[in-house]
This record gives structure tokens, sequence and C-alpha cells, in this order.
């Protein structure tokens, strides 16, 4: 192997500076190597006890008897599934009959959501009930607005169109909320 000169430095302190190097990788590797070797002292009485194979033949009853596997049974697993399904529907049932009414939204005894559309991008159109009055409802996420009422329009709606247009007119035009509540109220302003 040929060194090349280093100036300044002799060549045999560069020589003995890469011995050194090799030398030390050397002891490294040895002492790694040793490290591996090396045995672990002898374990105690608690760790003897716990690396002990574990034997359960002694003598105490247990679930299973001894001609059956301790594998999980189908008759069970489908028991409990019976039993949860049961208790699901039982649920269900008990939410219908009784807890309806108490779910936000749901109204009052005068005031009931009859149905709701989704047009997208937050906005509704829904048919409320208030008494025996039926209204068309707008909601957006800039408010409410009443579009019209419904009464009788199954029943073929008012008599005459002018007065049809005259509804909507004054219904159609924007009202303070106080006004809107008496309307709902039977107290027009």
């Amino acid at each position: 192997m040929a060194i090349a000169p280093v100036p300044g430095k002799c060549r045999e302190s560069v020589v003995s500076q890469i011995a050194l190097k090799r030398f030390m990788a050397l002891a490294m590797l040895l002492g790694m190597g040793l490290g591996l070797w090396a045995q672990a002292p002898a374990p105690g009485p608690s760790e003897r006890e716990l690396q002990a194979p574990m034997v359960l033949d002694d003598g105490k009853p247990t679930q299973t008897a001894p001609g059956e596997s301790a594998g999980p049974s189908v008759w069970r697993a489908l028991g409990s599934m019976v039993l949860v399904a049961g208790l699901a529907g039982g649920g269900l049932w008990a939410f219908r009959r009784w807890g309806a009414n108490k779910l936000p939204g749901s109204g009052g005894a005068r005031l009931k959501v009859e149905e709701t559309l989704a047009l997208g991008d937050r906005r509704f159109v829904s048919i409320l009930k208030v008494d025996e009055e039926r209204f068309l409802i707008a909601l957006s996420p800039q408010g409410l607005s009443l579009m019209t009422r419904l009464d009788n329009v199954e029943a073929g709606g008012p008599g005459r169109f002018d007065q049809a247009l005259e509804r909507q007119v004054n219904l159609s035009t924007p009202m303070p909320v106080r006004d809107m509540e008496a309307m709902l109220q039977q107290e027009q302003p």
C-alpha cells in the first residue's frame, strides 16, 4: 500500500496513525463480541418461579367437564345474539312509545313540523302546522321567511283569484317577528 506524503508530517507518523485506527476498530469489534458472549447473572428465586412452566392440574374443579372442549359454544353465542337483539328492539320500541316527544324539535301539542325538504347549501322548505293552520316557510342561513299560508289548499283554495293574490302579496312582504307571532296567535296586528 502506497502512502502519499503529507506536507509537514513524516511518513512514519502517518503510518502509525493508520495502524492505531485499525487497532482501535479491531478492539471495538472484539469488545462487542465478548459482550455478546458474556453470561447474564444467574436468575433469582422469583425469576425461576416465573420461568417455570405453569401446571393447571391442581385438582380444583373447572368450568368444563373432562369430556368437553374448552372452546366457545355455538348455542351460547347464538343465545347472546338473540338477547342483544331483543334488548335493542325493546329499547327502540320504548323510545318510540314514550321518548319521541321529549326530543328537541318534536314540538308541542300545537306546533308541528309536518314535512321538510332540503334544497342544499343549508336551505330548507318546511310545512309548519299550528293548531289547524298550515304554513309554508323557508329556512336559510340568513333567517326564516313565511312563503305562504296553506289553508284549504287541498280543499280547492279560495273562491276568487283576486283574494288569493291579495293574501299572497300580504304574506310575501317581510314582517317583524312580533307581527308574525301575533298572526300565528290569531291576534292580527
